[in-house]
């Protein structure tokens, strides 16, 4: 009888059928299931479970045989054999459900094989005996019903119960492949928050009334807020004229405390609940780099004129009256003054054109050809007086990254010589497998805050973003100043 605490059967005298061979059999028959309901390990269950279909197979022959043996009615064996198909196609489907489930196999499944055995053995097999003893003992089988209606009742039981343990693994699977999907997505909705929380830039929600939802760290501190507490739910045009799309648009940020600011503001679409992404840049460093290159602009055409007027006018002057002397000195037939006048007007000249090609070379357009940097460099160190230190070749770097590099080095040499006070001045541009480094060194007196807010800084800053490059500025090794500019080798050879 089955266990009421597990599927396993313990033989009784009602499993008896009086058949001998049957009834040994039966007994290992249940032996060998008592093994598939006392475990819980897939791979044992499984050989149980194969063991248990092998012998099922031989025993279910010997009641076969004997079925034909003695003339039993055709409709009794019709059934015995049907119902022995049956439970080896209850073992298959219970193989089936091993992956997704061996403690219900071992636990709802085989319970109810158990009862189906047990009723199978007391049922049909107990009849069966009857008819065969019958029939040894001279006596015709006993007329009666077949029982399909009960056989039928176990049969849909055991049925909906592996269909149940099915349903059930499939709900297993579908909970844990959701429970993954909704880790996947805290995992992805904590890298967005840490994103979007930690961008350089002020990034906000505004909700379908134009309010503001949420804002990151950098959003709170460009509204002059400690706490979202302090924006949230308040009109975004309190703050700032929002923008319609992605398209950049200046405005003026008005801070808590009444202060204004120049902002650059980008807006995503809304999504379908109304809301939208907006972004806020603080443009005051560009405007007032802005505001300083103009006035820069300004201070080196007011010097060009000066240096046109009081270097290179005056020596045109001056030749123009060397001219007139030479004129004079052949006039009046004196070749040895005219000589002298000719050769001093034509030095006169050389200096003037030194003189415009010096002015030039500051304001006409840079052109550095494919792969020339390192030799450009070395060219504008000699030209200063400063030290050249190569190191690996750059190859050939995109032609506005080569530009902007050489103007940053140029700036940094001019820096140094000019205010560090410094004896040696170095110019390193290393190039490594993955990175191109240039550096600037001085041993000078190192640099001051003032100079550290100096328009020379900032354009170099302005330039090394430019071109997706980090630019450093701080102490040298042992003393004076080091600037030190690096960008991926990707970036270098293919900037947009």
């Amino acid at each position: 009888m089955p266990d009421s605490a597990s599927a396993a059967l313990t033989w009784s005298a009602a499993l008896d059928t009086g058949l001998d061979d049957v009834d040994r059999e039966h007994r290992r028959l249940l032996d060998i299931f008592n093994r598939v309901a006392g475990t819980r390990d897939r791979d044992a269950l499984e050989i149980a479970l194969r063991e248990l279909s092998d012998y099922a197979v031989y025993h279910f022959g010997t009641e076969a045989r004997l079925m034909r043996r003695w003339p039993l009615p055709a409709s009794h064996r019709r059934a015995h054999c049907r119902a022995h198909q049956r439970f080896r196609g209850f073992l298959g489907r219970a193989r089936e459900l091993l992956d997704a489930d061996p403690d219900a196999v071992a636990g709802e499944v085989s319970l109810f094989l158990a009862q189906w055995l047990q009723h199978h053995i007391m049922g049909m097999d107990r009849r069966m005996a009857e008819d065969i003893l019958a029939l040894q003992q001279g006596r015709p089988p006993v007329e009666r019903p077949l029982g399909d209606a009960f056989d039928a009742l176990f049969d849909g039981l055991c049925e909906r119960t592996l269909a149940l343990v099915a349903a059930r693994c499939q709900l297993r699977e579908a909970a844990t492949r959701r429970g993954e999907l909704e880790a996947t997505l805290r995992d992805s909705n904590g890298r967005y928050r840490d994103l979007f929380m930690h961008a350089p830039d002020a990034l906000y929600v505004s909700d379908a009334r134009q309010c503001l939802l949420v804002a990151n760290h950098a959003g709170l501190a460009l509204l002059g807020a400690d706490s979202l507490a302090q924006i949230e739910g308040r009109p975004v045009s309190r703050f700032f004229d929002p923008a319609d799309d992605l398209a950049p648009v200046e405005a003026v940020a008005r801070r808590l405390d009444g202060a204004t600011l120049p902002v650059e503001v980008r807006a995503a679409p809304p999504d379908r609940r109304g809301w939208r992404h907006l972004m806020v840049r603080d443009i005051s460093e560009r405007r007032d780099l802005q505001r300083r290159v103009l006035e820069a602009t300004r201070v080196e055409q007011e010097r060009l004129g000066r240096e046109l007027h009081d270097g290179t006018g005056q020596r045109l002057v001056a030749i123009g009256l060397l001219a007139r002397a030479v004129q004079r000195g052949l006039g009046h037939g004196n070749s040895a003054h005219a000589a002298r006048m000719a050769a001093e007007l034509e030095r006169s000249a050389g200096e003037a054109l030194n003189e415009v090609r010096g002015l030039v070379r500051g304001i006409a357009p840079l052109r550095l050809a494919p792969g020339s940097l390192s030799e450009a460099l070395a060219a504008l160190c000699a030209s200063l007086g400063c030290r050249y230190a190569p190191q690996g070749q750059p190859g050939d770097l995109d032609p506005d990254v080569a530009l902007q590099l050489y103007r940053i080095a140029q700036e940094a040499l001019s820096n140094a010589i000019r205010h560090s006070g410094a004896r040696t001045v170095d110019l390193l541009l290393r190039a490594e497998d993955q990175v191109l480094t240039l550096c600037v060194r001085d041993d000078g007196c190192g640099i001051g805050a003032d100079v550290q807010q100096g328009l020379g800084l900032s354009t170099m800053r302005f330039r090394a973003a430019a071109i997706g490059a980090t630019l450093s500025i701080g102490a040298g090794d042992s003393a004076g100043t080091a600037i030190v500019c690096s960008l991926t080798r990707a970036d270098a050879a293919g900037h947009h």
